[in-house]
């Protein structure tokens, strides 16, 4: 039985500095603003409307899985690189994320790897400049007592699982000698509640987040990440236009380095950062306790991997090969729709790390 890990694995966290409430702060600044006054952030002198604006279109409600975002805000680190940073609350009925910014809707969205490739091979002129998680927190669940841990346990089984990944699980059953059609698949919501109801074997969530809503009902899962049964890529993909990285890549550096900190406060501050979340930034309604263990657990999906040698929000080209190839495999792209430099560079995050 996998589960995950509730402490993280980081080593004592920071004391906490003394800060001012950003929101009442940037309130007061703008209305002096409005008034010709001079205003002091953390960067120096410096007029509200002397600060570059970037709009992120997120791919889910404003929830602790953004919480590093919303810590860079609270703290001031956008401030500090002269940017006025707004973070747009995606969902069920928002507008995907990579159509916001094609349409210039927004400067920057998250995705995975899987979309990054196939908006791209779909004539969208997108690419992947960041990672948030190394390790992509969605898995398919089921209960402890009749665990779904590989392919090799799926025929006979019913499992929720979305459209778009049913082909790719398809793939993985063909490729270990089993016969996909023996699954029976059925349309899988937010709530995981038809997994501990037993109305399916398995249930495809994040791990993050209704694995940890089954968790704090009291549900004993077993969790297969898609990554372990061989499904390649990141959470969290951070995109942008190819005009918006050529014409606005200083603008973009100066946002990762921000965004670096607002991920390090996070990860060192995991409970102040759910009590931040449930208080100010989030959606309201969040359970303090489920944001909680939700925040601990990014500890074992953001600081690992190619993050943990190169620094935090780091993206390897190769991942996107592997999901490049898989996705020729799987037939949701054809060979030769796109190339590994048309979905991703590694410039603007080797360059907020200080490379030079």
């Amino acid at each position: 039985m996998t589960k995950p890990s509730i402490k993280s694995p980081l080593c004592r966290p920071a004391t906490p500095a003394l800060h001012l409430d950003r929101r009442g702060f940037m309130a007061g600044a703008g209305a002096l603003a409005g008034l010709g006054y001079m205003t002091v952030g953390a960067a120096g002198p410096l007029r509200a409307q002397s600060l570059d604006r970037v709009v992120h279109q997120l791919g889910w409600i404003k929830s602790i899985q953004f919480g590093g975002h919303f810590a860079a805000i609270h703290h001031g680190y956008f401030e500090e690189e002269g940017i006025e940073a707004e973070f747009v609350s995606g969902g069920p009925n928002a507008i995907g994320t990579d159509v916001a910014i094609a349409t210039g809707q927004a400067d920057t969205s998250d995705t995975d790897v899987p979309g990054t490739i196939r908006s791209r091979a779909g004539d969208m002129p997108i690419k992947a400049f960041a990672a948030i998680m190394q390790r992509a927190p969605g898995a398919i669940m089921s209960l402890a007592e009749t665990p779904l841990s590989s392919v090799e346990d799926f025929p006979g089984k019913t499992i929720a699982l979305p459209t778009g990944l049913q082909p790719q699980v398809a793939s993985l059953m063909v490729a270990a000698g089993l016969d996909p059609d023996s699954v029976t698949y059925v349309p899988v919501g937010t709530d995981p509640g038809m997994l501990a109801a037993g109305q399916v074997d398995g249930y495809y969530g994040w791990a993050t987040n209704q694995g940890v809503m089954l968790m704090t009902r009291g549900v004993d899962i077993n969790i297969a990440y898609m990554n372990d049964l061989g499904i390649p890529g990141y959470a969290g993909v951070i995109t942008a236009t190819d005009q918006t990285i050529e014409e606005r890549g200083d603008l973009l550096i100066r946002w990762l380095r921000a965004e670096i900190k607002g991920w390090q406060w996070h990860l060192e501050n995991p409970e102040e950062m759910a009590e931040l979340m449930v208080s100010t930034y989030g959606q309201r309604g969040l359970d303090l306790e489920a944001q909680t263990v939700e925040s601990r657990l990014m500890a074992d999906f953001v600081p690992i991997g190619g993050a943990a040698e190169n620094g935090l929000l780091w993206v390897d080209p190769e991942v996107f090969q592997q999901g490049i190839d898989f996705e020729i495999a799987t037939g949701g792209i054809e060979d030769g729709a796109v190339t590994v430099e048309d979905v991703v560079t590694q410039d603007l995050i080797a360059a907020a790390h200080g490379a030079a």
